[in-house]
C-alpha cells in the first residue's frame, strides 16, 4: 500500500524525467511513449540558453526574491503573532478578527490597488511628494517582494502555535529577567520550529512559483522569475514537450531539494523542541 501510494507520487516527476530526453517528434507522438526511443540530453543544454536572460538568470532571480520575501514574511509573522498571543492591548481581538477577514479577499482583487501603490510610492523611482511623475518602485525585485510580505495565514498558525506553549515557560523566563524579545527569540522560538519551517516552506514554495504578480510589475528580463521564464517554451503551433520538460525539471529540482532538506530539520524540531502533539 505504502509502496503503492509512493509510485503514484513519483510518478509525474519520472514522467517528466523521461520526458525531458525526448525529441519534438516523439514528445508529440500519440499515444505517448514511456521510455525515449532515441535519447536527446541536449534539451537541457537548449533549455538553460532558450529564454532571453538564461534560466540560470532566471532561477536566481525566484531564488533571491523567494529568500528575502520568505524571511521578511516570517520576522513580521513572527512579531504579530507573538502580540495577538501573549500581549495584552485594547483591540487586540478585533484588529486580529480583521486579519483573519483579509483570506476571504480573493487575491486578483487586490492586484490593480497593490500596482497603483508600487507605482505612486512617494520620493522612490522618481516620484515627487504626492507619488507622481515617476515609475515607484515599478520594474524592481522590491515590487516583486514587498506586497507579500504580510500574510493573515502565517500570523494566524504561528499565533495558534504560540498559545499551545504552556505559560509556564513564559513565567520561568520573567524570574530570570527576560524581556519580551528574549522569551520569543530564546525560547518561544525553538520550541515552535516545526511551525516556523512550515510557514517558510508555504511561503518560498509560493514565491518560486509566482506569475502573475511579477509579470504585470516588471519590465527587464534581468530581473523576472523563473515562472516568466517557463512561458518562452511554449509554442502558439507546435510545442516541444521534451524541452519545456527539460526547463521544467531545472525549475522543480531546487524545491525537491528544499523538501528533502526541511524534511529532516522539521522531524529535528519535532524532537528538540519540548512539545509534544
Amino acid at each position: 500500500m505504502v509502496f503503492g501510494g509512493a509510485l503514484i507520487v513519483a510518478f509525474p516527476f519520472l514522467w517528466m524525467l523521461l520526458g525531458s530526453f525526448k525529441t519534438i517528434q516523439e514528445s508529440n507522438l500519440f499515444p505517448p511513449t514511456f521510455l525515449p526511443r532515441e535519447w536527446h540530453p541536449q534539451n537541457y543544454l537548449e533549455a538553460w540558453t532558450r529564454p532571453p536572460s538564461t534560466l540560470g538568470r532566471y532561477l536566481l532571480n525566484s531564488a533571491f526574491t523567494a529568500i528575502v520575501g520568505t524571511a521578511g514574511q516570517l520576522a513580521i509573522g513572527v512579531l504579530a503573532a507573538y502580540a495577538f498571543a501573549r500581549l495584552r492591548f485594547r483591540g487586540r481581538d478585533l484588529l486580529f478578527l480583521l486579519v483573519l477577514a483579509t483570506t476571504m479577499i480573493p487575491n486578483e482583487i487586490t492586484l490593480i490597488p497593490n500596482f497603483v501603490t508600487i507605482r505612486h510610492i512617494p520620493l522612490v523611482g522618481g516620484n515627487d511628494l504626492l507619488g507622481n511623475c515617476g515609475q515607484g518602485l515599478y520594474d524592481s525585485y522590491a515590487a516583486m517582494i514587498l506586497p507579500g510580505l504580510a500574510g493573515a495565514f502565517p500570523i494566524f498558525l504561528l499565533r495558534q502555535t504560540f498559545l499551545t506553549v504552556p505559560n509556564e515557560y513564559w513565567e520561568a523566563a520573567q524570574l530570570d529577567g527576560t524581556s519580551n524579545l528574549g522569551y520569543l527569540w530564546r525560547i518561544l522560538l525553538p520550541l515552535t520550529a516545526p511551525s516556523l519551517i512550515t510557514v517558510a516552506l508555504l511561503g518560498f514554495v509560493g514565491r518560486w512559483n509566482a506569475l502573475l504578480w511579477p509579470l504585470l510589475v516588471t519590465r527587464r528580463e534581468s530581473i523576472r522569475p523563473v515562472q516568466v521564464a517557463m512561458t518562452y517554451f511554449q509554442d502558439e503551433n507546435v510545442t516541444d514537450y521534451g524541452l519545456l520538460m527539460a526547463a521544467a525539471f531545472l525549475v522543480t529540482v531546487p524545491i525537491i531539494l528544499l523538501y528533502l532538506v526541511a524534511q529532516r530539520r522539521f522531524i529535528e524540531g519535532v524532537t528538540a523542541g519540548g512539545l509534544k502533539g
